[in-house]
């Protein structure tokens, strides 16, 4: 059994550095890149994705689903960290590093609050890889990936 974690495909907002919205599709070339992830994965066996269901994961694991015939299960603990009133703005204009750790952003989650639900999707990844025959694909976003790869 091995767990994949994946990070969506690019957006239109990630290569102009803007802080992602929800609804953020992948671009032309995120799309490209959910295709040759979702070929690389036709052969591993995949037997579940477990996927945030916010637009750019649920696009990249749609393709990986095409290539692999492996069943979809969305899971919003897996979504990005909410950046509340930050989301759309670019990184130049924010006035803040996005990253600190005591960036409280009205409307979003703290780290400790992002953290904490991270922890909480790592249970249920877990159990997920438990009750799948074969390999489980996860796709998410990029600070969850690191949370899990810092936390867990």
């Amino acid at each position: 059994m091995s767990i994949f974690v994946i990070r969506h495909g690019e957006t239109a907002g990630n290569a102009a550095r803007i802080v992602q919205t929800p609804e953020t599709p992948l671009s032309p070339r995120g799309i490209e890149q959910a295709d040759r992830l979702a070929r690389r994965l036709a052969g591993e066996g995949i037997g579940r994705i477990l996927t945030s269901d916010l637009l750019r994961a649920a696009m990249t694991a749609e393709r990986i689903h095409a290539a692999t015939g492996a069943p979809i299960v969305h899971e919003p603990l897996l979504h990005e960290r909410n950046f509340g009133d930050l989301r759309g703005t670019a990184y130049d204009d924010l006035g803040v590093d996005l990253f600190a750790e005591d960036l409280d952003p009205a409307g979003g989650e703290s780290w400790a609050v992002f953290h904490e639900r991270v922890t909480t999707a790592w249970a249920v990844i877990r159990a997920a890889a438990a009750a799948t025959p074969g390999n489980l694909a996860v796709v998410t976003h990029g600070l969850v990936c690191l949370s899990l790869v810092q936390n867990h």
